[in-house]
């Protein structure tokens, strides 16, 4: 996003460096004020740059990231908003993406592709329990919980939405990459788009 010159500030929490950014939100990594320090990641939303579109976007990952409550999903602690941004703070997790960790190695082993495997698997199927399809899922969007352990977290939820098991749609959306072929198409599809991108 690149929209502000100035970190922004929000109570309880002091800002670090920033740690990502996409075309409407800056991430931060930032302590809870306090004896504890805890971590913590906040996305910081500028609501002047976004579109109607986009607004119903961050609602909706907004309700959805207070619904889902899985080990290997994200977890959103709370949302604030002032005049300037919505705030989004959420779980820090700093292994980094999954695309930064695999071109970092020159192979990795078949049990860590497994471990892999078996917790995006996992997460899907209760993202599907919960209807949720993510509509973007790929590497750079699943996070390594810390470089010590190779736990998954899938994150970003900006394009996801509700989308019960007999519902169809033919909007465009998510990373061409990764689409399903009948996005990419502009067929008429259902829930089950979700779990291509992860057999990409």
């Amino acid at each position: 996003m690149a929209v502000a010159s100035v970190v922004p500030k929000i109570p309880d929490y002091v800002f670090a460096e920033k740690i990502g950014s996409g075309n409407y939100a800056d991430v931060y990594k930032a302590y809870k004020k306090g004896k504890t320090r805890e971590v913590v990641a906040v996305k910081c939303v500028l609501q002047s740059s976004l579109s109607r579109t986009a607004l119903n976007n961050l609602e909706s990952e907004i309700k959805i990231l207070k619904k889902l409550k899985h080990e290997h999903i994200v977890q959103m602690l709370d949302f604030v908003w002032d005049d300037r941004y919505v705030y989004i703070i959420m779980e820090y997790c700093s292994g980094g993406d999954l695309s930064t960790f695999v071109k970092s190695k020159l192979r990795l082993p078949e049990n860590v592709c497994q471990r892999f495997l078996q917790q995006l698997a996992a997460a899907l199927q209760y993202m599907r329990e919960q209807n949720v399809s993510h509509f973007d899922l790929k590497p750079s969007n699943i996070l390594l919980k810390s470089r010590k352990n190779h736990v998954l977290k899938i994150g970003d939820f900006g394009l996801a939405q509700h989308m019960p098991e007999d519902d169809t749609s033919s909007a465009i959306k998510g990373s061409p990459l990764y689409m399903a072929p009948e996005i990419v198409l502009n067929h008429t599809y259902d829930a089950k788009v979700t779990r291509q991108a992860g057999k990409a």
